[in-house]
């Protein structure tokens, strides 16, 4: 006997959620297509987009989403590894056919594309990162020692620590690789180097002799691809394949120190710029399924259970509150994406020319805005799951998926808490150089400004300012003006930065003592430097948004951008929130305001928490979320894909709805007291 559910709603009038669904998306003040091209970069680009997910997903079998998706039928690591094998080579193909790159960086559900291994007549990989080390490049332990009677690199892990650890695709994919290891001639350790290493025979894939290589087993996510581990037992590598652009090894042995680190950095800073514009989708699939979840579940009897029927959840101040901020923190991330892309090809241009001037301000906003996006998006996408409630906790809500790749971006290229120290050693050397009387980085005028106004009378002091520069005159509707909101975000940076700056220059301890001892506060400057420049982004782009654009769009993309600057304020989430008053520039009854202003952006957003989602132009396959589908038919797309799953499908028509391991191994015999 089968299973009995309630009758579809196809093919009859629709049911309460898609009606509520569908009343949300009418309420919008703004068209969400005219959004979606200007995301995507035009109407010619979101249309070829659509047509490439539609080619993929067809392919893959994931365009029908009545369809249980195989990741969340029981696969098994082997089963998860060639699922994205098939992916890549599907998407690899597609835009090889078509000439287009949109799964260059990302897979067709806008996770980072470290699945995909294919690139043409050899699979490369970089690896890098050992089992003891991985930030910290300099300690790595791999060697490659110079021979120079046969003229090769002899490549050795000469510990277990040593072990190349995580690379994605060197498990079992990649035939190639760039490995990181130790330059090592006549016992003189030159540092870390590139040696182009082939892993594998392009025959039969079989490991080459005197190298490892396996997989490092399940993850939170990633788990299409093989992230692996390498050992190397006097690998032999020719001379002529360590990468020598910037530095050599002659054939007598003897190097030139010509290595660039400036051009090794230029190609990590690409990466943790991809990174960015990838974790603001995730955090876009994220918020997008909790808005739709929460248009159509009711819940409750409203605010205070004073109402006399169930009220949608975007109703509760809370709900709309988390699930606003989040839209808005996804679109910050994305122009905060667009404002880094375009420093880095500045920066390519210049070195192009043997300038590396704009190398160090570059450095700073990727690590700035890999650590600042990845976090925000990890927890945002946390958060956005707990907006769905106990159905969020469900593998098919898709958001322990999302929230688990994003999570898995604040720890590769650069640990989070490493990167917000870097970004504070380049701002310890601005304010030396200002300290100076030197010129600094056009693109950080704003401390050269503040640093101007406060010691224009007065050398720089320790153990120097307790309060900002100035206080804040604005009130009112003033703080909806983005030159209001943008200032009170560079008073609380410069006086972060100076204060953090002066206890450690003017401490008595040593240098590394001194930077551990306020290593927080570090952190904390960094970050509020971050938050400058990811709202100064924000509003570059409402301010040169086309002429084209409808007045509709820019008023809603204007208050998102007022409701992500003040907002954060007075979020209790947001980190370091008290130093917005701690610095001085605002008083108690300004933040009050704020909270207030906050409150009304919201209300005034709410009717367009569905367009500004679906503006994202995510398929309900992309999402992959029985809570997230654009039709809001949340309870039938929950139970359709229930009953697929494989211990209801074997339980059902195999033994009459009895799971029979189960029940004749372990509980039969409890009730028939057979213990």
């Amino acid at each position: 006997m089968a299973p009995v559910y309630p009758e579809s709603a196809s093919g009859k009038a629709p049911n309460r959620q898609i009606q509520l669904m569908q009343q949300a998306r009418d309420g919008a003040s703004f068209d969400s297509y005219e959004l979606a091209c200007f995301i995507h970069g035009g109407e010619n680009v979101l249309k070829e987009r659509r047509l490439a997910w539609e080619r993929v997903e067809t392919l893959i079998g994931t365009r029908d989403t009545s369809k249980l998706p195989q990741s969340y039928g029981n696969q098994n690591r082997e089963e998860m590894y060639e699922e994205g094998l098939r992916w890549g080579k599907i998407i690899f193909e597609d835009g090889l056919k078509f000439k287009h790159t949109f799964f260059k960086h990302i897979t067709p559900r806008y996770v980072l594309l470290n699945s995909s291994p294919f690139a043409g007549k050899i699979i490369g990989a970089y690896c890098s990162t050992e089992l003891g080390h991985g930030t910290f490049v300099r300690g790595m332990e791999t060697t490659a020692t110079f021979d120079p009677e046969t003229d090769e690199f002899v490549i050795n892990s000469p510990s277990v620590s040593s072990a190349k650890f995580w690379p994605g695709a060197i498990g079992f994919s990649c035939t190639h690789a760039i490995v990181t290891a130790r330059l090592i001639i006549k016992s003189v350790d030159h540092g870390p180097h590139f040696f182009m290493m082939q892993f594998r025979s392009l025959e039969d894939g079989t490991p080459l002799p005197g190298i490892t290589l396996g997989d490092v087993g399940l993850k939170m996510s990633y788990n299409g691809t093989c992230n692996g581990y390498a050992y190397f037992k006097n690998v032999r590598v020719p001379r002529v394949d360590m990468l020598s652009r910037h530095a050599q090894v002659a054939r007598d042995g003897s190097y030139t120190g010509t290595q660039s680190p400036q051009v090794a950095y230029a190609t990590l800073l690409m990466v943790r710029g991809i990174i960015v514009r990838s974790v603001g989708f995730q955090l876009a699939q994220a918020a997008t399924i909790a808005a739709r979840y929460s248009v159509v579940r009711e819940q409750g009897l409203g605010p205070n259970g004073l109402g006399t029927s169930e009220a949608m959840l975007i109703s509760y101040k809370s709900q709309h509150f988390r699930v606003l901020t989040l839209i808005a923190k996804a679109y910050a991330i994305l122009f905060a994406a667009w404002s880094f892309e375009a420093t880095y090809k500045a920066l390519r241009e210049e070195q192009e020319n043997g300038n590396h001037t704009l190398l160090s301000y570059a450095h700073s906003a990727a690590a700035g805005f890999k650590a600042w996006s990845t976090q925000t998006a990890a927890d945002g996408a946390e958060d956005a799951r707990k907006c769905c409630g106990g159905q969020g906790y469900l593998i098919i809500s898709g958001l322990p998926e999302i929230a688990a790749a994003a999570t898995a971006t604040a720890t590769f290229e650069g640990e989070n808490y490493v990167l917000w120290q870097q970004v504070g050693r380049f701002l310890f050397k601005v304010m030396d150089a200002l300290k100076q009387g030197k010129d600094i980085d056009g693109n950080l005028a704003y401390l050269q400004e503040e640093y101007a106004a406060r010691h224009q009378t007065s050398p720089l002091a320790f153990p120097g300012p307790l309060r900002s520069t100035s206080i804040c005159e604005a009130h009112g509707q003033d703080f909806l003006q983005p030159d209001v909101q943008l200032l009170i975000y560079r008073k609380r940076a410069f006086w972060l930065i100076e204060s953090t700056y002066l206890a450690v220059r003017g401490s008595k301890r040593s240098p590394a003592d001194a930077w551990n001892e306020h290593m927080l506060s570090i952190i904390s400057a960094a970050r509020a430097h971050t938050e400058y420049e990811v709202l100064s982004s924000f509003i570059k782009v409402i301010r040169t948004l086309p002429p084209s654009m409808s007045p509709a769009l820019k008023t809603v993309l204007t208050k998102l951008c007022a409701l992500f600057a003040l907002s954060n304020i007075v979020n209790p989430a947001t980190t370091n929130a008290i130093t917005f008053l701690e610095c001085g520039y605002l008083s108690a009854d300004q933040v009050r305001t704020i909270r207030s202003l906050v409150n009304e952006l919201l209300e005034q957003l709410l009717p367009d928490v569905i367009s500004l989602t679906d503006a994202w132009d995510f398929t309900d396959a992309s999402l992959c979320s029985a809570l997230g589908m654009r039709d809001g038919n949340v309870y039938e797309n929950i139970m359709r894909w229930v009953e697929q799953v494989p211990i209801n499908q074997r339980a059902w028509k195999q033994n009459k709805g009895v799971y029979q391991p189960g029940w004749n191994q372990w509980i039969d015999p409890v009730l028939k007291a057979k213990l």
